[in-house]
């Protein structure tokens, strides 16, 4: 069969995120497992990890995800213009400095749609926190922000592979 199913939006996985303290890795193998989600590619990972059980979601789900977050009121504007941004950090500033007002306006819209999107996917998807039901409103009280906003980041990596390749990856 060439056509690719997924088996079940029932699947689960346990990850961990890279910004753990007990985690202990190299940027080759945080990177190799942000892209595998194979727990053992990531160097060493101690007993008291935080531990976060994601359920795959189905295209229904993922579309309801969108539509809770402003899938149809989004700024179609900020959504090219955050396609067409520079991805190089200095080149990207000076692109963002020479949009008019409405642009930048446009973009901020569209950078909180996705952050809406984020915390809808997780909703959706997370169902446990080292074995205690959980939600995405417990993500709001991780500190520092910086990790706050990498778990985040690093979970929904892993809700958008599991649902589109499966538990089996690439």
């Amino acid at each position: 069969m060439a056509l690719s199913f997924l088996s079940s939006s029932d699947q689960t996985l346990d990850v961990v995120v890279t910004c753990d303290s007990s985690v202990t890795a190299d940027e080759a193998q945080r990177s190799a497992y942000l892209e595998s989600g194979e727990i053992q590619q990531l160097g060493k990972v101690g007993k008291d990890a935080t531990k976060f059980t994601l359920k795959a979601l189905s295209p229904a789900e993922r579309e309801e995800a969108e539509a809770r977050a402003g899938a149809l009121t989004r700024s179609e504007l900020g959504r090219l213009l955050w396609t067409e941004a520079p991805t190089d950090t200095m080149e990207r500033a000076q692109w963002h400095h020479k949009l008019s007002d409405d642009e930048r306006e446009a973009m901020s819209d569209y950078q909180a749609y996705l952050n809406r999107v984020y915390k809808e996917m997780i909703n959706a998807s997370l169902t446990h926190i080292d074995g205690a039901e959980a939600s995405a409103d417990q993500l709001e009280l991780i500190r520092p922000e910086a990790h706050r906003i990498q778990t985040v980041s690093e979970l929904v990596l892993h809700i958008q592979r599991i649902s589109l390749l499966g538990l089996e990856g690439k």
